[in-house]
């Protein structure tokens, strides 16, 4: 049976993170990564809707996420490791009322933002005034003013992914694509050779896993599975305090979109930057590759927690549900088509929103990102690393310290989260 240091499971941005840093601060470590797909970043990572950004309410979201966007642009613009990362800014519309008075607030003192009002909007943009049936009808909010992040953007996670596994195999780890874990198995620390152990009254942890390619052990596992965790968290009674939550995007094309897309208000690439409408989370994020949009909403309520291998986007839900939203702030749209869409999954933290970094017996578990796994995945992947290495505090990129236990279970430490796309 293989025997490693550390086995880390998940080849996606927090599991590829984690083993960067695990292995940047020890060269001998004998690490193994695992991940069932035919190669890295091939889960949710890559259905992602590819953008980043600062602009969080809770202070730990922050760091996590502005220390991420600095490595990031390091690697491309020291390092020259090309990510795709373009500043091209996220922009909040808002009306003059108590929820935009609240998203305000949570964002206005973030460096690098700026309130823009109605007349620059409607320049910009060529946002429309909502027509008062339709608004009644949709109950949406008028575009009545707007917040402007500038450290903020679009990227690529495949060519993030890229620099990490290309940096783990200078540094000799060891990848198992097209593995599946099948079960984690629970062993006695003190074992007695008694058929039917480990019984109550021993103390526990976790031993080989099985797999379709056979067992394998560690010392130490990092569970970085995102949504599969409770896949194999919950047959031996662990909790992964996160739920699935479909997540879809639909890619639209057409003259009034490519007339949208390409402005020079915002930003030197000349693009409309990632914008969130007032209304019902929808927004719209550039994809200049293809000259389109893509659409995307984080639907809450009516939106089950059920989990497919190969979620679908559903057309009828952008036709019946997004579409009516997005014409009616730019009726220019409505001779758009949808040219491609997908699916995948947020590993959504049902309570506060903040990723859950835990140990458990020889287990570090890595999950409830919320959908932002991509923006916080430097820094996600230092923390891990961390508590891997029983740090009680993790040193981010940025410089900034944070304590282990502020996003543990026991001893947590963090704000509500109440900007999530």
């Amino acid at each position: 049976m293989e025997k490693h240091d550390v086995i880390v499971v998940g080849a996606g941005i927090s599991g590829l993170s984690t083993a960067y840093h695990l292995k940047q601060h020890n060269r001998d470590l004998d690490m193994l990564i695992v991940d069932k797909a035919q190669g890295y970043g091939q889960g949710n990572t890559g259905r992602s809707a590819a953008g980043f950004r600062d602009m969080f309410s809770s202070r730990i979201n922050h760091l996590l996420s502005s220390s991420t966007i600095s490595f990031y642009k390091y690697i491309q613009e020291e390092m020259h490791h090309e990510l795709g990362m373009k500043f091209v800014g996220y922009l909040f519309l808002a009306a003059n009322n108590e929820r935009g008075r609240t998203l305000e607030s949570n964002i206005k003192n973030i460096p690098g933002t700026r309130r823009i009002e109605k007349d620059e909007l409607r320049k910009s943009l060529s946002i429309a005034d909502l027509d008062q049936e339709s608004a009644e009808m949709l109950s949406l909010d008028p575009a009545e003013f707007g917040i402007f992040g500038g450290n903020c953007g679009i990227v690529e996670p495949d060519l993030i992914c890229d620099f990490y596994y290309n940096a783990l195999m200078e540094m000799d780890v060891n990848f198992s694509f097209g593995t599946s874990v099948q079960k984690l198995s629970l062993d006695p620390v003190k074992k007695l050779d008694f058929p039917g152990e480990p019984f109550l009254w021993q103390e526990k942890f976790i031993g080989p896993l099985e797999t379709t390619s056979g067992q394998i052990s560690a010392d130490k596992y990092v569970i970085a599975t995102d949504t599969w965790a409770n896949y194999l968290l919950d047959p031996v009674g662990i909790d992964s305090h996160q739920r699935p939550k479909k997540r879809q995007i639909f890619q639209i094309s057409g003259p009034s979109v490519e007339k949208l897309l390409f402005t020079d208000s915002f930003s030197r690439y000349g693009i409309l930057p990632f914008t969130i409408l007032p209304s019902h989370g929808i927004y719209l994020r550039p994809a200049l590759k293809e000259r389109s949009l893509w659409i995307g909403v984080s639907d809450d309520i009516g939106r089950d927690f059920s989990f497919v291998e190969d979620p679908e986007a559903e057309q009828d839900f952008y036709e019946s549900g997004v579409y009516p939203v997005l014409s009616a702030y730019f009726p220019q749209l409505k001779d758009s088509k949808v040219t491609s869409k997908w699916a995948g999954y947020y590993s959504y933290n049902t309570i506060d929103k903040n990723p859950y970094i835990f140990k458990t017996m020889n287990a570090i578990v890595v999950t409830g990102t919320s959908g932002s796994g991509i923006l916080k995945g430097d820094a996600i992947g230092r923390v891990t690393a961390a508590l891997t290495e029983g740090k009680d505090v993790a040193l981010l990129y940025s410089g900034d310290k944070i304590n282990i236990n502020d996003l543990g279970v026991t001893g947590r430490n963090v704000d509500t989260e109440h900007i999530i796309l």
